[in-house]
C-alpha cells in the first residue's frame, strides 16, 4: 500500500473508532428527529388561550345582538371565536391599568386611522402572542374592514362584491418544451436540499481537517511523520482519511435520520384521521385558500417534477461535487492549519476561504427565485461556488449548450483542485516545522514561491 494509502487508513481508523464518533453519529438523527417533531407537536398543541378585546371606538364594525343587547361582529364571518381566541366588544377603551388586571389578554383598538389606512393598529398584550394567533387576528380585522368599505363607502352587496372578484392562475407554457408547463421552479427546490448538505458538510469537516493538522503540529506528532513521508503525501492523506470519515458519517446520517422520520411519523400521525391538523391555521398562505382544482394542480406539478428528476444523474453529479468541493476546500484549510500554532490564529485566514462558499449559498438561494438566471452559469463555472451552485442545474437538468457548462465546471474544478493541492502542499511543507511565530500572507507567499 502508498504511504497515502497508509495515511488515509490511518486517519479514517483512528477517527471513526472515537466515542465522540460514534456516539454523534447515533445522537445526531435523534436531535433532528426531537426538533421536528417537537416543533410540530407545540404547534399542534398549542392551548394557550387569549381573550380578546376589541375596541370599536366609532361603532362601525359592531353592533348590539338582537338576543342579548351585548356587542357583536358586525359582519358576517368575521372575528370567529376559536378554540383558542375568543373576541369580546367595547366601543369605549380602557386604561393599561384596567387592562393589567382585567380578564383580557390582548387588546386591538380601531379608530378612523385604522378604517381608512389599516396601518398603526394598536395591539396591547400581558405576554407576546405567537405569530399564529397575531395572523389570525390580522386576518379576522382586515376581513371586517374589507366588508365595511364595500358596504358602507362603495354601497355594494357583499356577495354580489365576492362574486366580481376573480382569483387568477396561470397556465405554464414553455415554448422550448413545446408548450408544456416547466417544473425547473420545483425541481430546484430539490437541488436547494443537496446545495445545502454540501455547504456543510464542507465547513463541518473542512475545518476538521484543519483541527487535525493544528493538533499533529502542537504535540510534535509531524516531526517524527514527516522523517518518513513528504508533507504532500501527509497532507493529501489526511485530507482524503477524514473526508471518508465525514462521508460515512453523512450516509450513515441518511440512513438513520429517514428511519427515525419515518417510525416518529407512523407513532405521531399514524391516529391523526385528519392532516388538516398539522395545517397552520394562522399562516399567510395555505392549502385551504387555494380552490379544489388549484390544489391539484400544484400536488400534480410536484409529483411530475419529483419523477421527471433525472435521479441516476443528479446522485452522479452530486457525490462528484461533493467530493470535489471537499477536497478542494479540505486543501485550503489544511494549509490554514499548517500555517498556525492554535485554532485562535485561524481567523485572519479564514474569510477569505469562507466568503465563496456563503456566496455560493447565496447564489443557490436567488436560483430558487429564477432558475434560468444568466448569473447562474457564471457561477456554475466559479470552481468556489460551482459545488454549491451547480445542483440547482443539475436537478433541472441540461439541454444544448448547458452540457458544455457542465463538463467545463467538472474540469474547472478538479484542474483548480490539483492547483490549490500542489500550493497548499509547498505551505505544508515549510508551515508545519513552523512554531512560535504568527504567520502573515507575505510569509505564506514566500512558502509557495520559495523552490525546494
Amino acid at each position: 500500500m502508498s504511504k497515502i494509502g497508509l495515511i488515509i487508513k490511518r486517519e479514517y481508523s483512528t477517527r471513526v473508532k472515537k466515542k465522540s464518533f460514534i456516539v454523534m453519529t447515533f445522537l445526531a438523527p435523534l436531535i433532528f428527529a426531537a426538533v421536528i417533531f417537537g416543533g410540530v407537536w407545540f404547534i399542534v398543541n398549542d392551548t394557550t388561550n387569549h381573550d380578546v378585546l376589541v375596541v370599536d371606538q366609532n361603532g362601525i364594525l359592531t353592533r348590539h345582538s338582537e338576543g342579548t343587547g351585548h356587542l357583536e361582529s358586525r359582519f358576517a364571518n368575521t372575528f370567529r371565536d376559536s378554540d383558542n381566541l375568543i373576541y369580546h366588544f367595547t366601543k369605549n377603551d380602557i386604561t393599561d391599568e384596567v387592562f393589567k388586571e382585567g380578564p383580557y389578554t390582548l387588546k386591538i383598538v380601531i379608530d378612523d386611522a385604522q378604517l381608512n389606512s389599516g396601518s398603526g393598529t394598536p395591539l396591547t398584550y400581558k405576554k407576546i402572542p405567537s405569530l399564529r394567533v397575531k395572523e389570525n387576528i390580522k386576518s379576522e380585522l382586515e376581513n371586517a374592514i374589507e366588508q365595511f368599505r364595500v358596504q358602507d363607502n362603495l354601497m355594494l352587496d357583499w356577495a354580489t362584491y365576492k362574486s366580481m372578484k376573480v382569483s387568477v392562475s396561470f397556465v405554464e407554457m414553455d415554448v422550448e418544451q413545446g408548450g408544456h408547463e416547466s417544473l425547473d421552479q420545483y425541481k430546484a427546490i430539490v437541488g436547494f436540499g443537496f446545495s445545502v448538505m454540501i455547504y456543510f458538510f464542507i465547513f463541518l469537516y473542512g475545518v476538521q481537517v484543519m483541527r487535525g493538522v493544528i493538533e499533529e503540529k502542537t504535540n510534535r506528532i509531524v516531526e517524527v511523520i514527516i522523517s518518513s513521508v513528504k508533507p504532500f503525501q501527509l497532507m493529501m492523506g489526511k485530507i482524503v482519511g477524514i473526508g471518508l470519515v465525514g462521508l460515512t458519517q453523512f450516509l450513515m446520517w441518511v440512513v438513520l435520520c429517514s428511519l427515525v422520520m419515518f417510525i416518529g411519523g407512523l407513532i405521531m400521525f399514524g391516529n391523526m384521521s385528519d392532516p388538516a391538523l398539522l395545517v397552520d391555521a394562522g399562516s399567510v398562505v395555505s392549502t385551504s385558500e387555494l380552490s379544489d382544482a388549484q390544489a391539484m394542480l400544484l400536488e400534480n406539478d410536484i409529483a411530475l417534477a419529483f419523477l421527471s428528476i433525472n435521479w441516476p444523474l443528479l446522485i452522479t453529479l452530486f457525490i462528484f461535487y461533493f467530493i470535489g468541493g471537499f477536497l478542494l476546500y479540505g486543501a485550503m484549510f489544511a494549509a490554514i492549519g499548517s500555517a498556525v500554532d492554535a485554532e485562535t490564529d485561524t481567523q485572519q485566514f479564514m474569510l477569505p476561504v469562507s466568503l465563496p462558499l456563503i456566496f455560493g449559498f447565496i447564489v443557490a438561494e436567488m436560483l430558487l427565485q429564477n432558475p434560468d438566471s444568466p448569473v447562474g452559469v457564471i457561477f456554475e463555472l466559479v470552481p468556489f461556488t460551482s459545488p454549491i451552485v451547480m445542483m440547482i442545474r443539475s436537478a433541472m437538468g441540461f439541454a444544448g449548450m448547458e452540457w458544455l457548462v457542465l463538463f467545463g465546471s467538472m474540469a474547472i474544478l478538479v484542474l483548480t483542485f490539483l492547483f490549490f493541492v500542489w500550493m497548499a502542499g509547498r505551505i505544508y511543507r515549510i508551515g508545519i516545522l513552523m512554531y512560535g511565530k504568527k504567520a502573515s500572507y507575505k510569509d505564506i507567499w514566500k512558502w509557495i514561491v520559495t523552490k525546494s
